[in-house]
């Protein structure tokens, strides 16, 4: 899928639980599949769930993941509790940690019974994420592929991604959202954003959102970033309510929409072509929501 794919086996996980936790090496191991194109999952008995990167880019977002995440506890929904923290040798040292399974499915639209009150939870969720303190915590860029940057630093590479769909996608609705958007940068203050809030991200329980994962692309930058949700994950139906729980304004709502646009656009344009359709189906539904599929 990548160019720097790193060789994530079976044997591997198998090899690690031996030598780093031997106490749970016994435990069947099964491989989850998802549309995450940064890690790879595995279930290690019914409790604990292992993640290891799966490329060499994604190596310093879960050192930074490992690093942080017991700092984002306590919020309205769950989140991963690590229980081991290892590092394996993949031609280069790559950390992984083994965590707390949480239970429950992605949370898509057939797996949760009421939308408008799963967009208020959400909205909820993230206002406590924002009150989370951000001193000495990783700043929007490097550390997390760039989620909650100004517009400005990733106008180009967007750009040349609408161009590249210019087949699917009105290009010039597409440059006008995203240049009325530049228009309004950010003016608060930098809080925690979690940077990738799609189903395979959110899990649902009983028909409720229950919890929150994959922190990989979490930094301290503009919350718009996570706003796109409105746009890639939140039911049309459930949009205003979401937004009136954020109290999000204007500038910070059409910042959203431009985040929507680009997480869709930068990944439709890599992965279309069948590297990775499901997250290609999620991107199109985004862009549908956005009214620029052709």
């Amino acid at each position: 899928m990548h160019e720097d794919d790193l060789a994530v086996t079976d044997a591997l996980i198998h090899d690690l639980l031996g030598r780093h936790t031997p106490l749970w090496a016994g435990r069947p191991v099964q491989r989850i599949n998802t549309t995450g194109t940064d890690n790879a999952l595995y279930r290690i008995g019914q409790t604990l769930v292992l993640r290891i990167p799966r490329r060499a880019a994604a190596i310093p977002l879960i050192a930074k993941e490992l690093d942080w995440l017991p700092h984002l506890g306590d919020l309205p929904l769950a989140t991963p509790t690590l229980r081991y923290r290892g590092h394996a040798d993949l031609g280069m040292d790559c950390p992984f940690g083994i965590f707390d399974w949480i239970d429950g499915t992605p949370a898509t639209p057939e797996n949760i019974a009421d939308a408008d009150a799963a967009a208020v939870v959400l909205a909820a969720f993230l206002n406590s994420l924002h009150q989370k303190a951000t001193t000495g915590a990783p700043r929007s860029g490097t550390a997390n592929m760039s989620r909650g940057v100004p517009l400005a630093e990733i106008s180009e590479r967007t750009l040349a991604a609408i161009a590249i769909l210019a087949d699917e996608i009105d290009t010039g609705a597409a440059r006008r959202l995203w240049d009325t958007a530049l228009a309004e940068p950010h003016r608060g203050r930098p809080v925690w954003l979690h940077g990738d809030l799609k189903a395979d991200n959110l899990l649902a329980l009983d028909g409720r959102l229950s919890a929150v994962i994959d922190w990989g692309l979490s930094a301290v930058g503009d919350p718009a970033a996570d706003y796109a949700a409105a746009w890639s994950w939140v039911s049309p139906s459930a949009r205003h309510q979401f937004r009136d729980c954020l109290e999000a304004g204007d500038g910070d709502w059409l910042r959203g929409k431009a985040w929507a646009l680009y997480g869709a656009v930068i990944a439709l344009s890599y992965y279309r072509g069948g590297r990775n359709e499901p997250l290609c189906r999620q991107c199109r539904l985004t862009l549908s929501r956005l009214d620029l599929l052709v």
